[in-house]
């Protein structure tokens, strides 16, 4: 978990305090974290690994274009919500939370 507040902190989504009175907080309003930007930022989106080291068919391959192509669609459909999308007044997702 630490590994991951570290890379929200450094791309600006989270800011962390440390010590008795730190925490973490958003870096940013909700509205301005895109889950795209997020993703990009910790996920590593590679699908295959296509070199010709572990390949013999890297050369004549369209499977790694195609992946391409798909994860690109993935993320600008990411791009169209925002961190405010998906939890502002999302009563089930506080009630899970117990937050009112």
């Amino acid at each position: 978990m630490v590994k991951i507040i570290n890379q929200l902190s450094r791309a600006g989504f989270v800011t962390a305090i440390r010590g008795k009175n730190g925490g973490i907080r958003l870096g940013k309003p909700a509205k301005d974290i895109g889950i795209g930007d997020v993703v990009r930022e910790l996920e590593p989106l590679s699908l295959v690994n296509c070199s010709s080291e572990f390949c013999h068919i890297t050369p004549a391959c369209r499977l790694k274009q195609a992946l391409s192509k798909a994860v690109q669609s993935f993320l600008t459909e990411l791009d169209n919500y925002t961190l405010a999308d998906l939890v502002e007044e999302n009563q089930p997702l506080y009630k899970l939370l117990l937050v009112e």
